[in-house]
């Protein structure tokens, strides 16, 4: 059946990069009619969450005034990548305005006790280090709590578990999760020395300088590049509906999309088969992927001017460096259309799905100037 993703944006109010997206895809019941189901990923920050109600308000429930109740407006499920603020601070607005069937997420403070014997200061305690986890875990402390309240089932998003109709959570593994939660900096377990061997800083500078020239066969993307542990963190998704795949990646780094990459091996799945639209990582940093990632993520150069017809998108703010324009370039050596949100709403569309009086978006060029390293 058909399906549509859409990215939010909300212009010009928000200056930061962030991740809302929202989902919806037919399903045949049983009588042999046709229905819509609805799957939210992420919610940006506050003002993307209640974007992202509007919009499906006005396009999902068909109730844009909003008078219909929550019940009358089922979410099959809300997915959080990670609990970056610029992904999960809005997602309390749809648990509050839907009826959600289940929230997947990942919690930190459960695995105090599988964790415990990586603790090395004697002044913490299991429930010191719960608390303390909760603290630093804010945002998801509170979906937890509005959960609760609400009722909603809270899943855990590890490798394996379905979503729905097709979709299935390729990384993190439970273990992975664990050790990402050993060298993250938000969690009190590990030595200085060994932390500092582990954590690295992965924040890159803004305004970059366009100094370097690539062309079409000399990709610039480096093998060495990492992201944060709390990236690596990133619930990894791949749907698959009626044949067309897609890749849903947060904020998610080499480790992580390899980590997804081995399991669908394991499947037998190659996803260079399967997925035709990606969701670009991290808005576009090149600290996110490389050369050799995206060939076994996507395939190898294509001739210039040819197509896979595979599409990418990037979230980006609507003044942002984001996506850079060397991981743009990479995807489209690689026959992928690229388009970035710019603050804007971009719909991914497969199939039969009810038409939109929006404009086309236009898509990301080959750029030969791209950003210096150093």
């Amino acid at each position: 059946m058909a399906y549509e993703i859409e990215f939010m944006g909300v212009g010009k109010e928000v200056k930061k990069d962030a991740d809302a997206i929202c989902m919806r895809w037919k399903v045949l019941n049983a009588d042999g009619s046709e229905s819509y189901k609805v799957g939210v990923y992420d919610g940006g920050f506050e003002a993307h969450g209640m974007k992202m109600v509007e919009h499906m308000n006005r396009y999902y429930f068909d109730d844009p005034e909003n008078k219909k109740g929550a019940t009358d407006k089922v979410v099959e499920f809300v997915a959080v990548s990670h609990p970056d603020s610029d992904h999960v601070s809005g997602v309390k607005h749809v648990l509050e305005n839907f009826d959600v069937k289940k929230l997947v997420m990942n919690r930190p403070w459960l695995y105090v006790e599988e964790l415990w014997s990586k603790v090395n200061d004697g002044r913490i305690t299991k429930e010191s280090l719960e608390e303390r986890l909760r603290r630093d875990y804010a945002a998801i402390d509170e979906l937890e709590k509005i959960a609760n309240k609400k009722g909603i089932p809270i899943v855990e998003a590890f490798q394996g578990t379905e979503l729905s109709d097709g979709m299935v959570i390729c990384s993190p593994s439970k273990q992975f999760y664990l050790d990402l939660l050993v060298e993250s900096q938000k969690t009190p377990l590990a030595e200085d020395d060994y932390r500092n061997a582990l954590i690295k800083s992965f924040k890159e500078m803004r305004n970059y300088e366009l100094s370097l020239v690539e062309t079409w066969s000399g990709e610039m993307l480096r093998e060495d590049v990492e992201t944060s542990a709390e990236n690596e963190t990133s619930v990894v998704i791949r749907g698959i509906i009626d044949g067309s795949g897609f890749l849903l990646c947060g904020d998610a780094g080499i480790r992580a999309l390899t980590e997804a990459m081995n399991y669908l091996d394991s499947l037998g799945e190659d996803i260079r088969d399967t997925v035709s639209f990606y969701e670009i990582p991290h808005h576009g940093s090149r600290h996110n992927v490389s050369t050799s990632l995206l060939d076994r993520m996507i395939g190898k150069k294509v001739k210039r001017g040819e197509l896979r017809g595979c599409s990418a998108f990037a979230s980006a703010a609507s003044e942002s460096d984001h996506p850079l324009r060397m991981v743009t370039n990479a995807f489209i050596r690689r026959g992928v259309e690229v388009y970035k949100t710019s603050g804007n709403i971009l719909r991914h569309c497969s199939g039969d799905m009810p038409k939109r009086d929006w404009g086309k978006a236009d898509a990301i060029g080959f750029q030969e100037e791209v950003e210096e390293w150093d």
